[in-house]
């Protein structure tokens, strides 16, 4: 217990560091009844939103304002988020590895060009393969611990476009993350917030 506080609190005091007020507009945020999304876990679960907003930075003119961190064990069942194509993965690494670009993850795109990532797949923990189209709420992927990490949980964002490949994860235009509302859980006018946990409906 004491040694998976210790590494949410890394995980809190990075996103302290990264965060410099970051400009969030509410009204980018669409309705969660006119959304696309569903949480990228299981009906049935709920887990905490760790950093929401923190990912913002200056110094990359914040690609990851709207990135989301969800605390959760290594194994949880990831489902997409919204309808699309697999268009990259990566499940080689170990858990606890610690290191920077070396994480696992799986890249959808989705009908509009965007692109949803989820990061920190434990290893061999992609349940899909490149090509694969994928329905909404559908498991594929396992979490994990993987790469830069404070403590197990589940980056997720949708940048413009794409996929941008390591080490370019951030490279603009594409690498702008956008402003995304879930439609299976409750009402979040302004993005999820930090620190509260959400329940995943079902659809």
């Amino acid at each position: 217990m004491k040694n998976k506080f210790l590494s949410l609190s890394i995980i809190f005091a990075t996103s302290l560091t990264a965060c410099t007020n970051p400009p969030v507009d509410c009204n980018a945020f669409s309705s969660e009844d006119n959304s696309d999304y569903v949480l990228p876990y299981q009906a049935g679960e709920s887990y905490k939103v760790l950093v929401s907003t923190g990912h913002y930075s200056e110094k990359n003119h914040g690609v990851g304002l709207y990135a989301i961190d969800f605390v959760m064990p290594i194994g949880t069942k990831i489902v997409a988020a919204r309808n699309g194509e697999v268009v990259s993965l990566r499940e080689i690494y170990q858990d606890d590895n610690g290191e920077d670009l070396k994480e696992n993850y799986i890249f959808i795109r989705h009908d509009d060009g965007t692109i949803a990532r989820y990061f920190h797949l434990t290893s061999q923990g992609a349940l899909v393969n490149v090509g694969d189209k994928v329905k909404a709420g559908e498991v594929i992927g396992l979490s994990g611990n993987t790469g830069q990490s404070g403590g197990p949980h589940l980056h997720f964002d949708v940048q413009k476009c794409g996929p941008n490949l390591p080490p370019r994860y951030n490279a603009l235009p594409c690498g702008q993350t956008i402003p995304i509302t879930f439609k299976n859980t409750t009402p979040h006018t302004c993005g999820l917030s930090q620190g509260e946990n959400y329940l995943a409906l079902k659809d």
